[in-house]
């Protein structure tokens, strides 16, 4: 250790300058300096390392933020407020109840017996089916009953599937295997269903939308898991034959079920040639499954094929129809209905 780090060593342990010079034999002026010099050179480097840790610092920071924007799991509201979003273009009463909900969605409805539930999910149910794509209601409750059967005959009969499985199990087994663009189950109580294993089923086939029926209490109360409505899209709550919603796509609203019809069938059959595809390993399991049905249809269930048009398209489509999913051919052909209704109207008010 030469004298200069000597003298700047003492000093950092209490000595005076003269002390300093006394102990090196050195003058005052000559440790006042050695000690100057010392911490500016100390100095220097403290502020040249720490400027070196925070680049590096800021490197790794940056980086992680990098990394962080190229995951998956985040992104900024500009790309949000880019993002296109399938959007089920619902019209009518249906428009003003719910709005128009994005694909998939979840939903609740319930409500006390004979206040018009099964009767408003029936409708829904059916208008999807019409519209939209295709739906497997599941009966749970009533199963093939008389009650069941009038709720079909009000609205002018369905072509949709309808399923009796009661058990939580069995529905899942069958949804496995048998995908569709939307589930009915009516009720949830009665296939013994709760918000855990609904979210299985969710998980299973992320591409259906699943609404779920939920029985009420004698005193009006929502009845069993109350998770149920944590986790879904919109929960509708039907009262003595009006549906009050609540939900993400639309403002609080309500609508009378029974006053006016809440749709028209559809003059065009989008399920012309679309079956529902399921997947069989076999022949035997196959006949096996037709034996012992519990599903109803008015056709069995087969491989999908090519769709052709049902309508000639006036406007320009932005992919050929039959590449179209079922929802974006439903509303090209929506959309060409009211591009003719537009032109029948004025055509009229030219007379």
């Amino acid at each position: 250790m030469n004298k200069k780090e000597k003298a700047y060593e003492l000093y950092n342990s209490g000595f005076s300058y003269g002390e300093i010079s006394n102990e090196l034999f050195i003058s005052k002026s000559t440790a006042h300096g050695y000690v100057k010099e010392l911490k500016l050179t100390r100095s220097k480097n403290l502020k040249n390392s720490l400027n070196a840790s925070s680049d590096k610092g800021l490197s790794v920071f940056s980086k992680e933020r990098t990394n962080e924007q190229k995951s998956s799991h985040t992104f900024t509201g500009n790309e949000l407020v880019e993002k296109q979003f399938d959007e089920i273009e619902f019209t009518g009463k249906f428009l003003e109840l719910i709005g128009k909900p994005s694909i998939p969605f979840s939903a609740i409805i319930w409500g006390l017996p004979k206040g018009g539930k099964s009767n408003l999910v029936i409708r829904l149910a059916d208008y999807l089916f019409e519209y939209f794509g295709t739906v497997c209601y599941f009966a749970s409750e009533e199963g093939i009953s008389s009650t069941l059967k009038l709720k079909i005959i009000e609205i002018g009969g369905s072509k949709m599937l309808f399923s009796i499985l009661k058990n939580k199990d069995e529905i899942r087994a069958f949804l496995k295997n048998t995908k569709f663009d939307f589930v009915f189950i009516d009720s949830i109580n009665a296939a013994g269903i709760d918000h855990k294993f609904l979210e299985i089923l969710k998980e299973e086939s992320p591409k259906t939308s699943f609404i779920g029926i939920v029985q009420a209490t004698k005193s009006g109360n929502f009845k069993g898991d109350q998770a149920l409505t944590h986790n879904c899209d919109f929960v509708i709550k039907v009262v003595e034959g009006i549906a009050y919603y609540q939900g993400r796509f639309n403002q609080s609203g309500q609508l009378e079920i029974f006053k006016d019809p809440l749709y028209s069938k559809n003059p065009i059959d989008i399920h012309k040639d679309i079956k529902v595809k399921r997947v069989q390993k076999n022949r035997n399991e196959a006949k096996e499954d037709s034996e012992n049905s519990n599903h109803i249809s008015h056709e069995e269930i087969v491989d999908v094929k090519k769709p052709e048009a049902p309508i000639q398209f006036t406007y320009e489509l932005k992919k050929p129809y039959e590449e179209m999913t079922t929802i974006e051919k439903s509303k090209a052909v929506i959309i060409q209905i009211l591009l003719n209704k537009v032109k029948s109207d004025t055509f009229k008010k030219l007379f």
